[in-house]
């Protein structure tokens, strides 16, 4: 049976939506400014509509005070990015600079150190990521349907989630993910919000450590597709009858 995404385009006059870029714009080495606040980097609005800028190309981040995009209109509100994207704005496509508390510059090693405190599959979930957007996914966080990414068509705007996206590695097995009743309820939670679950699996070479990884080292890794769907027996019979 051939496998076709789902593209579920949401209700609403979204005619007049003007497809906007995949990466925000960098013109003359201009660079945003976030803060690692141990869960996610915060970027603030240093100018007006900047932090609306960097969300609306390429769909990044959410708005502190909004439910999506920063579209509050308080002059206090950010953008917060999650340590995924962040890194990629950062470290890939340099348009952005992250820094401490302390208004010190952090590095790509020591960033990943904190990330990795924060989340011990960090690097994995960084070269899903890129994986993903390579492929040009719109990419938001998965935790609200229990996975790690949700990925849409043009973004959350226009279109509802296709897939829900986990990832591991080789040793999933111990993943509670993956024991059986687990990833039947996650296939579950994600049917009835019309999306199928996508399975990443991260595949690592001999003696490779995440703690000293550096960019480079994203390139030695390799990812597996599964789409796990349940099979409808009337709808496989009715596509075989067109």
């Amino acid at each position: 049976m051939e496998f076709t995404a789902h593209f579920k385009r949401k209700r609403g006059n979204c005619k007049d939506f003007i497809k906007l870029a995949p990466f925000p714009p960098n013109s003359k080495g201009f660079r945003y400014q976030g803060v690692f606040n141990g869960l996610s980097v915060e970027v603030f609005n240093t100018e007006q509509n900047l932090i609306k800028t960097l969300h609306d190309n390429g769909c990044y981040g959410k708005g502190s005070n909004s439910r999506g995009g920063p579209i509050s209109g308080e002059p206090d509100e950010t953008l917060l990015l999650g340590l995924e994207e962040a890194c990629v704005l950062a470290y890939s496509l340099n348009i952005l600079e992250i820094k401490d508390t302390a208004n010190k510059e952090i590095t790509w090693q020591a960033y990943v150190q904190a990330a990795l405190e924060y989340d011990k599959e960090f690097f994995y979930k960084l070269a899903a990521y890129l994986y993903l957007k390579s492929k040009n996914w719109i990419i938001k966080s998965g935790i609200k349907f229990g996975g790690d990414f949700l990925i849409y068509k043009d973004g959350p705007r226009q279109f509802h989630a296709s897939f829900l996206v986990l990832v591991h590695t080789a040793d999933y097995i111990n993943h509670p993910h993956y024991v059986g009743k687990n990833l039947k309820g996650t296939q579950r939670v994600a049917e009835t919000s019309d999306k199928d679950v996508l399975i990443l699996r991260v595949n690592e070479p001999k003696d490779f450590d995440s703690a000293l990884a550096t960019p480079a080292a994203l390139e030695t890794l390799t990812i597996d597709e599964t789409v796990i769907r349940r099979f409808n027996y009337t709808s496989f019979v009715q596509s075989k009858q067109k």
